[in-house]
């Protein structure tokens, strides 16, 4: 199957076969081509949300989920957010509802909570300044307060991290099974630490016509 190269193979394809090809292919073309119409956004819509649909359905496993996750959130490049901002907040969302997932993956299991987006940095800078506030925590690390709690809960639920009260504020020190759980700072790669986090609806789709929900309104194409 040969790869997308043009917006118009967008519209020439069904939603069968589109459904059926890498999210990587779509982010090329948010990326190089300009001549993109709504038509072709709704299209990449489509498959977005579809994808994400297929993947809870079915409850992938992690990797599937961290994989389809990353590939979300690195769809649109930074010079074109401006320009795509009708659709940037409903494809984040879309990411959000596989992250979500595979937060409750981490709630079962300590080697995938160390997967969680964000999770390697939390731990890393636990490591290097212990004692922090959660505000100090996000401040540092550019994550929004409600995010950063949710992921410390699931850590603390693994005793990986350990919240203490001190007077009104709590601060984060290393867990009881941190030290256990992660590989030594000494051995990771050349590259891997803090701020290097690693790349880390239906099944059978009928063919015919694109019901495409788009922004604010939904029409057929």
């Amino acid at each position: 199957m040969p790869k997308l190269q043009n917006p118009s193979d967008l519209l020439a394809a069904g939603p069968a076969e589109l459904l059926e090809r890498p999210l990587a292919e779509f982010a090329v073309l948010l990326r190089r081509r300009q001549d993109l119409r709504r038509d072709h956004l709704a299209a990449m819509d489509y498959v977005f949300r579809h994808t994400v649909v297929r993947l809870l359905v079915r409850a992938a496993p992690e990797a599937e989920l961290a994989e389809a996750y990353g590939a979300l959130r690195r769809l649109v490049p930074v010079a074109r957010e401006a320009e795509l901002a009708e659709w940037l907040p409903r494809w984040r969302a879309f990411a959000d509802l596989l992250d979500a997932r595979r937060a409750a993956l981490a709630a079962q299991d300590p080697a995938t909570a160390l997967r969680l987006a964000h999770a390697g940095s939390i731990l890393d800078l636990v490591e290097e300044q212990t004692g922090l506030t959660q505000a100090e925590m996000a401040g540092t690390l550019g994550l929004k307060p409600a995010n950063l709690s949710r992921i410390l809960g699931i850590l603390e639920a693994h005793e990986l991290v350990e919240r203490r009260s001190v007077g009104r504020e709590k601060r984060i020190h290393p867990g009881r099974l941190a030290a256990a759980t992660r590989p030594s700072r000494a051995t990771e790669p050349a590259g891997r630490g803090r701020g290097a986090e690693g790349k880390g609806e239906d099944g059978g789709v009928r063919p015919g016509k694109f019901y495409l929900c788009g922004p604010a309104r939904a029409q057929a194409a």
